[in-house]
């Protein structure tokens, strides 16, 4: 029961996390930082996984939704899910942006690379280590950096490029019998799409890309002040 316990007040503490979200989603700010851009992927990547997750599993589960919760290997799978999505969502949502920064402005692929590991570095290191994730999220980093590495940033803007992985992932990690998964892959996949599709058409809106790769180039020039500093 203990267990039970830990696992049900993380569902509650996530689906907070993600009403958080929901006042952005209402309120939002022009971005003109980096760390202005770490929120907006971060609270909209928590969005996105949240409503896409729970909305699949209350459809499946119809009647039977609030009685699922007293099931703890259920609840365990779900708190398990709801992050490896999020981690997906947040990977994907940062490659976008940063490729919108890189679609907007001169900066150089080295610098929408840096950029994008900021977003994803930023992001973790301000979640607390969550008990389905012992093991951290240091392997989300390292992959990431080896993504980004590979990505192909002025395709990236375009349609849902960047946006693969999570939606692959909202079918994996969903708490749902596999063979029900079969026929609901795309109906899930879509519901996904669509919600990223709001997200892009208000990142569009609101980014100030120039603003953004100013504040950057600032920002690691005193990084590299600092490190040269330590280094004599």
């Amino acid at each position: 029961m203990q267990k039970f316990g830990v696992a049900l007040e993380e569902t509650v503490r996530y689906i907070y996390l993600a009403l958080k979200a929901l006042r952005f989603w209402h309120r939002p700010p022009p971005i003109k930082t980096p760390d202005e851009l770490v929120e907006y992927v971060d609270t909209r990547s928590k969005f996105v996984a949240q409503t896409t997750l729970y909305g699949y599993v209350k459809t499946r589960a119809g009647t039977r939704y609030v009685s699922l919760f007293e099931d703890e290997v259920f609840v365990q799978s779900l708190n398990i899910a709801k992050w490896e999505i999020y981690l997906a969502c947040l990977a994907d949502l940062a490659v976008f942006c940063a490729a919108s920064v890189s679609g907007q402005t001169p900066a150089s692929d080295d610098e929408i690379r840096s950029l994008a590991i900021y977003l994803v570095d930023c992001a973790t290191r301000n979640e607390e280590i969550p008990a389905e994730r012992p093991q951290g999220f240091e392997d989300i980093r390292s992959a990431f950096r080896t993504r980004v590495q590979q990505t192909p940033w002025k395709s990236m803007v375009a349609g849902e490029s960047a946006f693969q992985g999570s939606l692959d992932a909202l079918v994996e990690w969903a708490p749902i019998a596999d063979v029900l998964k079969i026929d609901d892959a795309e109906v899930v996949k879509n519901s996904m799409r669509f919600k990223w599709k709001k997200v892009r058409d208000q990142f569009n809106s609101l980014i100030d890309a120039e603003s953004v790769l100013d504040a950057w180039r600032i920002q690691e020039e005193r990084g590299n002040r600092l490190e040269a500093a330590h280094a004599s």
